[in-house]
């Protein structure tokens, strides 16, 4: 970036100036009250320009001293503007610099209806110290609760100042009551401007402690979502056959999960399951299933239909308010047969020897209800060399692209299709992750979302 480029975004561009001063994203900025009366001197300065509209007033355009009076306020706004860029007396030169400006603008409005002599003329007098209300409202945004009423103080004390000195030898007997309207109208703004500056500080200590709570659960979702990496499987090498997998959660952690069951005679279970939702009550059941599945006798893991009837018995004696789908391979290398059962989980597909991925259809009830027995329908297939078998959970089909189209299992299986050519299995889930990420673009999975690819040696 050249010079010209870095003077246009920074000081010299009114716009970039402010955007960047009056950052206050962070709740801890609102708490930072240096910082604060930094940034309204800096607002005061930009703003104490409407001031100078006065001088369209004739009656102002003919005071002798007008012209010498502004100067004093331009100079009293420069100098605070010099000095907002330290933090030390900011609350001294927010309030002399007020109440000298305060002190010009009645001085200006005195010499310049100094003469009346009537009720009407006074009341055009006693009406623009109605503007030096805005001065005192403005103070609200130091977010100090004094801030407003000792503005309006002194603003009360050089109006009365200035109207005894008027009327003391005036045409006018005594003090008539609407010389006293702007202080009334100043004391109700101040007591306003309080009322907001109580508000936005309570908002801004619930808003604390909400971020502090925000900042706490997200630390403890991280560790969380560490503890739940370690229930995944590792990168490890299974005799039998070589896998690919892909994850994504929308949250820290999540419901979807997968593992590898390591049986006798070099045997092996892929458990694979969805707990309905997401986030950390259905991470909760997914990490209870694992225990599970670890610690149920050793024969149900031999047998799928039967560790999904076990898994659907003890989530509706547990959860009765928490269901799941899922999916159990038994790999039996020493029959060469795959066994596997359904339990209410999207269909298992399938692609023999280069050929077309299928979908397996089976039958098979939502883990949690207790719905039917048998839960589900056993399926057996030989093992042959090649073969691939796709599981996925249903984030994946049912996400939306830009466009609110849903993938389906039918533009999944396309997917794999137009990509079965590949030979290496890494290459493979590389094809797909590409034109998955081609048909959803930049919408982000809504649900959790997981697929494995299993391809047998």
């Amino acid at each position: 970036m050249n010079l010209s480029n870095k003077k246009a975004s920074g000081i010299l561009n009114p716009w970039s100036f402010l955007e960047t001063e009056f950052n206050y994203r962070e709740v801890s900025a609102w708490k930072d009250f240096v910082r604060i009366d930094q940034s309204f001197i800096r607002l005061a300065f930009f703003l104490h320009f409407l001031v100078y509209f006065l001088a369209l007033i004739p009656e102002i355009q003919n005071s002798p001293h007008g012209t010498i009076y502004f100067g004093l306020i331009l100079s009293l706004n420069l100098l605070s503007l010099v000095l907002s860029f330290q933090r030390k007396y900011l609350p001294a030169v927010i309030h002399g610099t007020n109440f000298s400006i305060i002190f010009l603008v009645m001085l200006i409005l005195n010499e310049s209806f100094y003469s009346f002599d009537d009720l009407h003329s006074l009341q055009l007098y006693n009406n623009y110290f109605l503007l030096v209300g805005f001065l005192v409202l403005f103070q609200m945004f130091r977010l100090k609760v004094k801030g407003c009423f000792l503005t309006a103080a002194y603003s009360v004390l050089l109006h009365l100042g200035f109207i005894y000195f008027k009327l003391k030898n005036g045409p006018l007997p005594g003090f008539p009551l609407v010389l006293f309207v702007p202080d009334v109208v100043y004391l109700i703004l101040s007591l306003i401007g309080t009322t907001i500056v109580v508000i936005v500080r309570r908002l801004v200590r619930i808003s604390s402690e909400l971020d502090s709570e925000y900042r706490f659960l997200q630390h403890e979702l991280q560790i969380a979502r560490k503890v739940q990496e370690t229930l995944f499987p590792e990168d490890i090498s299974i005799k039998g056959f070589r896998y690919e997998v892909f994850r994504s959660t929308p949250n820290e952690i999540g419901g979807d999960f997968y593992d590898f069951i390591q049986l006798r005679e070099g045997n092996t279970g892929v458990f694979l399951t969805d707990i309905a939702g997401h986030g950390i009550a259905s991470a909760l059941v997914a990490s209870f299933i694992k225990i599970m599945v670890a610690t149920m006798p050793y024969r149900l893991k031999l047998h799928p239909v039967r560790l999904l009837e076990y898994l659907d018995e003890t989530l509706l004696r547990q959860f009765k308010s928490h269901h799941a789908s899922a999916v159990y391979i038994f790999f039996d290398f020493i029959s060469k047969e795959i066994h596997f059962a359904n339990g209410g989980h999207p269909y298992l597909m399938h692609s023999q020897n280069g050929n077309d991925f299928r979908e397996i259809e089976t039958t098979g009830s939502i883990l949690g209800f207790g719905i039917k027995r048998p839960i589900a329908e056993l399926v057996s297939l030989p093992i042959q060399s090649g073969e691939r078998l796709f599981l996925y959970t249903d984030g994946l089909i049912e996400n939306r692209n830009p466009q609110g189209k849903q993938l389906g299992s039918e533009g999944l299986i396309e997917i794999l299709n137009r990509n079965k050519s590949f030979t290496d299995l890494k290459q493979f889930k590389e094809a797909v992750q590409i034109e998955l990420s081609a048909f959803f673009r930049d919408a982000e999975f809504e649900d959790d979302t997981l697929f494995l690819i299993i391809e047998m040696e």
